[in-house]
């Protein structure tokens, strides 16, 4: 253990990435679409928005409740960080800040930002018991009523977040 690791992992993990993911998400909901949880466009047949990412997430969801039912904290914490790392690789290949100068891109800007929100909420949730104060940021920020404690993880699913939500003032989490 040294200190030095712990501070450069605390950059690096919690503030460069559920902190920058928050941040950027939030601020981006904020400007384009007045604070609210925008409706993601409806999915055409056979269309997909990114190969895998309600799926991807679902799968994380089983793997982290098993792994905290195992008392595997810091495994569970990795693969919470793939969801993190998975949205946003998402926000950097999707560009929804250009996105937002298209008017014609309007419908695929409210999905990016939507699928972002939502991994976001995923996120969150998943690591409330291990960063119970920063997570209960994010949950209010995202406008989310209920306390994040309440929240069963095991009840927790991709598409639950209700478009429309008001979301709370963007602020720095840690």
């Amino acid at each position: 253990f040294s200190y030095d690791a712990l501070v450069t992992r605390y950059n690096s993990d919690l503030a460069n990435g559920l902190g920058n993911l928050a941040s950027r998400t939030l601020t981006m909901i904020e400007r384009y679409f007045g604070g609210e949880i925008p409706q993601p466009a409806p999915r055409k047949a056979g269309a997909s928005d990114v190969p895998g990412t309600a799926e991807f997430a679902n799968e994380s969801l089983t793997k982290v409740m098993h792994l905290y039912d195992r008392l595997s904290f810091s495994s569970a914490l990795e693969s919470i960080w793939e969801i993190v790392g998975m949205i946003d690789k998402y926000i950097t290949v999707e560009k929804p800040w250009a996105l937002a100068e298209k008017p014609e891109e309007r419908a695929r800007l409210a999905t990016v930002l939507y699928t972002a929100a939502e991994g976001l909420r995923i996120a969150a949730a998943l690591a409330n018991p291990v960063l119970p104060q920063a997570t209960q940021k994010i949950w209010t920020q995202l406008g989310m009523a209920e306390p994040l404690s309440g929240v069963q993880l095991d009840l927790l699913a991709w598409g639950q977040l209700k478009p429309g939500t008001k979301t709370g003032k963007p602020e720095g989490i840690f």
